[in-house]
């Protein structure tokens, strides 16, 4: 299930969607045979543009000027694909949406380059707009993100991580840029500031629950349905919330068995069927996914108040279909 597929959700939002893809790919336009490769390959690899579309719809509680939500919206997308491309290189992913990933295809160093020159794109085409106050929030956001990634790093490999330090990892790591895309369209939207943090609080909540079951789906998921390889983060000895609640769960005799089997450093079928066999057996599964429905719920919650509006209402469908998806 695609976010972005879903008609009631597009709606509100369907002529700036059209608008955003031509904007994207005028930003990928370049002279260079290289950028211009790798721009066509990453736009036949559209993802759901979860984060733009954020953007566009919580800008349209307000009343935008529909050019600035645009560039807003598409600079968010370009920071949020700079951070894929350098997450496949860091992690050696080969596969992304259901295509070979940039460091696949070329290497690491261009992937690490080209998300750099996305990155770099994004503000510059903001500073260009004057649209200096998103500008500030979106950097903000993206040293949050920054700061997530190396506390993952610094706690890889700790399996005694508390659930509470997972979810702050969570919301620099991922909630982070939901809430800077929601904080940014409430500006360009011309909302006030309780609105706007509101709104940002809202976008917070929504990214913790994308991330829950985004670690779930690494579990559980089907690579064919969700494009991209499971149990890359058991590979790289990333604890998430389902692991972490069955080993709270289980005896210290099990735990030790399961650590004993990552530790061996290449997981093969027997071992991963093992490992998710015990994660479900303690319940790690069902009560990863009511956190994401507790954090989904807490999101809507700061929506109550806002006029009724199609807007609205696909944001909360955006909320239920984050919680529902397999991929």
């Amino acid at each position: 299930m695609k976010i972005s597929d879903t008609t009631d959700i597009a709606a509100p939002i369907q002529t700036e969607l059209a608008l955003l893809e031509k904007e994207i790919e005028k930003i990928f336009s370049s002279p260079i045979s290289l950028v211009s490769d790798i721009s066509k390959h990453l736009l036949s690899a559209r993802g759901k543009r979860i984060r733009p579309i954020l953007v566009l719809l919580v800008s349209k509680m307000g009343k935008p000027e529909i050019e600035k939500s645009l560039k807003v919206a598409a600079a968010v997308e370009l920071i949020h694909t700079a951070t894929l491309l350098h997450d496949d290189s860091i992690d050696h992913n080969y596969l992304r949406r259901g295509l070979p990933t940039v460091n696949h295809l070329w290497d690491d160093k261009v992937s690490v380059i080209m998300g750099d020159y996305l990155f770099c794109s994004a503000f510059e085409l903001l500073h260009k707009a004057r649209l200096f106050e998103i500008a500030s929030v979106l950097s903000r956001g993206s040293r949050i993100v920054t700061k997530g990634e190396m506390l993952q790093m610094d706690q890889r490999g700790k399996y005694e991580m508390t659930e509470e330090q997972y979810i702050e990892m969570v919301k620099q790591k991922t909630a982070a840029l939901f809430a800077s895309a929601c904080q940014a369209g409430a500006i360009v939207g011309g909302l006030d500031e309780t609105r706007q943090e509101r709104l940002k609080s809202y976008g917070e909540n929504l990214g913790i629950a994308f991330q829950i079951i985004d670690d779930v789906l690494d579990y559980v998921g089907d690579t064919s349905v969700m494009g991209k390889p499971v149990g890359n983060d058991l590979r790289d000895n990333r604890i998430t919330l389902p692991l972490l609640v069955a080993f709270q769960r289980a005896s210290s005799q099990e735990v030790k068995s399961i650590i004993d089997l990552i530790a061996l450093g290449s997981i093969d079928a027997s071992a991963w069927q093992k490992i998710v066999s015990f994660i479900r057996k303690h319940g790690g599964i069902d009560y990863a996914i009511g956190v994401a429905h507790r954090f989904a719920l807490v999101a809507k919650t700061h929506l109550v108040g806002f006029e009724e509006s199609p807007s609205k209402q696909a944001l909360l469908l955006v909320t239920d279909q984050v919680v529902l998806r397999r991929q």
